[in-house]
């Protein structure tokens, strides 16, 4: 049995079970403890399940409230891009995954925060295609954009990702 299990996971059939929030072909849905955002996401590609794993961390982010989930962000195959609003922060990504589409529609959690300045910077792609990735919001940063497009091709998408400075007065 151990021998199945190690080749599922060789070929990518099986997720591992290490901190990813979420298996191939289903569901994510994640949410930082409160007064914290997402400080780094980490993705795993899977060319035969032609899909995704995701894992997340977190770091304290100063007062938050007025905490939303946005509605679906994207059709499949199609461009996302979006921001919180003013004085908001990411501190949740949910999905679910089409076999048909080979592709997720993305919801994020935004909360208001005290603590995002006017100085942000948008990230260059920080994966290519059936790559996978690990990003960390520069220090003294908090996320509050993401930017991705999907080709139908390699079925996976290219992610970028804007932070802004965390004023901590």
């Amino acid at each position: 049995m151990k021998t199945v299990a190690l080749l599922l996971l060789l070929t990518g059939l099986l997720a591992p079970g290490q901190g990813w929030q979420n298996n191939y072909d289903e569901a994510l849905n994640f949410v930082c403890p409160a007064s914290q955002s997402i400080s780094s996401i980490t993705s795993e590609n899977n060319n035969v399940r032609e899909d995704r794993v995701w894992d997340f961390g977190c770091h304290p982010t100063k007062y938050q409230s007025g905490c939303y989930w946005t509605s679906n962000l994207n059709d499949f195959d199609q461009l996302v891009l979006f921001e919180c609003p003013a004085q908001y922060v990411i501190t949740g990504m949910s999905s679910y995954h089409s076999n048909t589409h080979e592709d997720r529609r993305w919801k994020l959690y935004c909360c208001k925060s005290s603590s995002v300045s006017a100085s942000c910077h948008w990230t260059t792609y920080v994966n290519n295609f059936d790559e996978n990735f690990h990003w960390t919001v520069p220090s003294g940063n908090v996320l509050v954009g993401i930017h991705s497009y999907h080709q139908n091709q390699q079925e996976d998408r290219r992610w970028a990702y804007k932070y802004c400075v965390q004023d901590n007065r």
